[in-house]
């Protein structure tokens, strides 16, 4: 495999990866709104907060790699 096929393939896998962060961030918003009896309500604090999660996760994920 070239390493521009190579590249292609990482930037595919980050791609699918971002949805999937994407998607499971939604469905843990409308879970936590469902517990807290708030349906369609998104608050700016709540959204800081999940934004800032997935920050932190992958600031983590990318510190792992790092060391390799």
């Amino acid at each position: 495999m070239s390493e521009k096929e190579n590249k292609y393939s990482v930037y595919v896998l980050g791609g699918v990866i971002g949805a999937a962060i994407g998607v499971l961030a939604a469905f843990l918003i409308q879970k936590t709104e469902e517990f807290d009896g708030q349906h369609g309500k998104f608050s700016s604090q709540k959204i800081t907060k999940t934004t800032m999660g997935i920050v932190s996760l992958l600031w983590s994920l990318i510190d792992k790699g790092k060391g390799h």
